[in-house]
């Protein structure tokens, strides 16, 4: 099964224009690539059933291009046979392209007012979900989530900000106590942008956005590959599918060896995209340095010096 979250198809990549040597990459079509990276991998990689946590469009996004786009991986994952639920975040609650989609018949869409559970009998798997219809949302929606079905794997799917610590925008906010006390075997979540696990010993997962919307969103993005074992434990894997994964290049003055960048680089070549990776230099600019690293990089790695003092801008969710 697969557990997207935070498309926004329809946003652009951020800031990267402002960064010396920055590479001269479409700002709008990288969200499209990740889709339809995303998409192929679904189709052809096996999948039972598709998740999607919220924030499937950016905000205020009217373009029939964004539409057009999810519309037609929708009527892909209808035609393979492959179940699909989804759940509106505060960026769909702010643009009118939700309720444009012409849904096919396996593709559910669960209201804002209240939970809907989706039932996949083949599958022996029950998803709980409730869209955000308010995009300044506070209610704790997973508090009126059903209680779990018997003899099922229980899913629930929610766009949260959980308890606030890794988004600067509140949306439906709960608690580790609440999803835990649920009883579900995981809950697919979304509105972070980082894949994490908000707890040890809790059944849930952030899979992250598609795609980094500049230097501030680093690290692998894509989605996560859940596998359903034996007992109803789920393991969740990583998915990389961004055309551009943005880094962070640490160089300080007086404590940077040729070695140092070798391994700094060298960490995240096994989950490179099989497009440019963008370093962002974090410390002083030393040109010597900077000839340094981007020798070593290769041609797939652009060494980006940061604007002012390099560091990188925060973007909200």
């Amino acid at each position: 099964m697969a557990h997207l979250a935070d498309l926004h198809i329809g946003s652009f990549l951020h800031g990267l224009e402002e960064y010396a040597g920055a590479p001269e990459i479409d700002p709008h079509a990288a969200p499209y690539e990740a889709l339809r990276a995303a998409a192929d991998r679904i189709l052809t990689g096996g999948y039972d059933a598709v998740l999607v946590a919220g924030d499937v469009f950016d905000r205020r996004h009217s373009d029939s291009h964004a539409l057009a786009a999810f519309q037609e991986i929708l009527g892909a994952f209808h035609e393979s046979g492959l179940p699909t639920v989804v759940v509106s975040g505060n960026h769909d609650a702010e643009t009118p392209l939700p309720r444009k989609l012409l849904l096919p018949p396996s593709v559910r869409w669960p209201a804002a007012d209240a939970p809907e559970t989706v039932v996949w009998p083949d599958l022996g798997i029950a998803v709980h979900g409730q869209s955000v219809g308010d995009p300044d949302e506070t209610r704790d929606l997973a508090a009126g989530y059903p209680r779990r079905i018997p003899r099922t794997v229980n899913i629930g799917l929610l766009h949260t900000s959980l308890h606030g610590a890794w988004s600067r925008r509140i949306c439906a906010p709960t608690s580790v106590r609440t999803l835990a006390d649920s009883g579900y075997d995981y809950w697919a979540l979304g509105h972070v942008h980082h894949r994490l696990v908000p707890a040890i010993g809790l059944d849930a997962a952030y899979a992250g956005n598609t795609h980094g919307r500049g230097p501030a969103e680093a690290g692998g993005r894509g989605f996560a590959e859940l596998l359903i074992e034996d007992g109803g434990r789920i393991e969740v894997r990583e998915v990389h599918t961004a055309p551009v994964r943005y880094e962070t290049l640490h160089l300080p003055h007086g404590a940077v060896t040729e070695a140092g960048i070798r391994a700094q680089l060298a960490a995240v070549a096994p989950s490179a995209p099989s497009g440019a990776v963008v370093w962002t230099v974090h410390g002083p600019t030393d040109p010597d340095l900077l000839h340094l690293a981007r020798e070593l990089a290769g041609p797939q790695s652009m060494i980006c010096a940061g604007p002012g003092t390099g560091a990188t801008p925060v973007n909200r969710h």
